[in-house]
């Protein structure tokens, strides 16, 4: 499953809604202070499939938001901005996204800790989420 195939099939509508879900995906490849080629790689395919097409723009943009705070910080802000449907396929990109590099860091599982929370997500779904996310068969 490639990263874009965990967005709605349909576009998404609302811009800012777009651009939220987008700066989520883009902590995450911050979280541990490293942009991989993969990382980029994967937030271009995103950032292409919501129609932004200048990926060094939108990276720009989103480190400036996280300059004054903590990426943490960031996301308790702008995650519950999100509708329900899109804060479940957030967390779904966030966790490809942490996977992504093949390289599991301490600081992205952190960070899934406060998606979880900012998303408002019930235990029981972020596990199925999760599983949706990686691949796989919850459980």
């Amino acid at each position: 499953m490639r990263i874009v195939d965990l967005l709605p099939a349909e576009p998404i509508a609302n811009a800012e809604h777009a651009d939220t879900l987008l700066e989520l995906a883009y902590l995450m490849t911050a979280a541990d202070g490293r942009f991989t080629d993969d990382e980029r790689r994967a937030f271009g395919e995103l950032a292409s499939r919501v129609g932004r097409t200048s990926v060094d723009a939108l990276v720009a943009r989103f480190a400036q938001n996280v300059a004054a705070g903590s990426i943490a910080d960031r996301v308790r802000a702008i995650g519950p901005t999100l509708p329900m449907d899109l804060r479940e396929v957030a967390f779904k990109i966030g966790i490809r996204v942490a996977l992504v590099d093949h390289d599991p860091a301490k600081e992205e599982d952190a960070l899934m800790n406060v998606f979880f929370e900012a998303f408002g997500l019930d235990p029981e779904r972020a596990e199925t989420l999760a599983a949706e996310a990686r691949g796989g068969p919850r459980g």
